[in-house]
């Protein structure tokens, strides 16, 4: 749990959607929270490996939407993600990049609790996508607090980008994926790198059932 989850635990009866639009947020958690809590939340798919949830803002915490805020507002799933992803893009955010071995490496990590949650934005990754100058553009998800954005080169560029992911999940409170994806006109396929003695390769991670 994050600091910002950790700062405020809201009194759930108190709790109301209603008139609290500009307060929800787009989420990314590990798909694996759902098979423990199945029903629980307000969930939109993303990948095989991650799930979309929302969260009303309170300030100095959050708390994620459960069905049962939904059903009291009177407010479908896709009014709240619209009112999600509009919240989302009117946040502020900064880049910082560095460049590694001819990669370029960007961080964005503003300390909103909502960094991750700008992989969502599919214009801002265009744009990185557009001006990349090396051979495949490389996103990573690692904790909530980060969002990585590789303009790779090569197997070297993402056996780059694999290990910073894995590395950041490591360390963040709110891990979400220890696997990279390639990012392609607007479609996330996660990749693996495979070692074979001195060796490395990249492969493609297959969508699991």
């Amino acid at each position: 749990m994050s600091e910002k989850e950790q700062a405020h635990k809201p009194d759930r009866q108190a709790l109301s959607l209603s008139g609290q639009e500009q307060k929800v947020f787009p989420v990314l958690r590990h798909a694996s929270l759902l098979k423990k809590y199945p029903d629980r939340w307000v969930t939109k798919a993303h990948t095989a490996d991650t799930v979309l949830l929302y969260a009303l803002d309170l300030g100095e915490g959050y708390t994620l939407i459960e069905q049962s805020l939904l059903t009291a507002a009177a407010c479908t799933e896709d009014k709240l993600h619209q009112h999600a992803m509009e919240n989302l893009q009117n946040l502020p955010f900064s880049v910082k990049t560095q460049k590694v071995a001819g990669n370029s490496i960007h961080f964005i990590s503003p300390q909103d609790g909502y960094a991750a949650s700008r992989i969502l934005l599919d214009s801002v990754i265009r744009t990185f996508d557009e001006q990349k100058q090396g051979d495949a553009l490389g996103v990573a998800i690692p904790h909530q607090d980060v969002l990585v954005i590789a303009d790779m080169v090569g197997d070297a560029g993402a056996n780059l980008l694999a290990r910073l992911t894995y590395d950041f999940a490591s360390k963040g409170q709110v891990p979400i994926s220890v696997l990279p994806f390639y990012w392609e006109d607007g479609e996330l396929t996660p990749f693996i790198v495979v070692s074979h003695g001195s060796e490395t390769a990249v492969q493609r991670k297959p969508p699991t059932a």
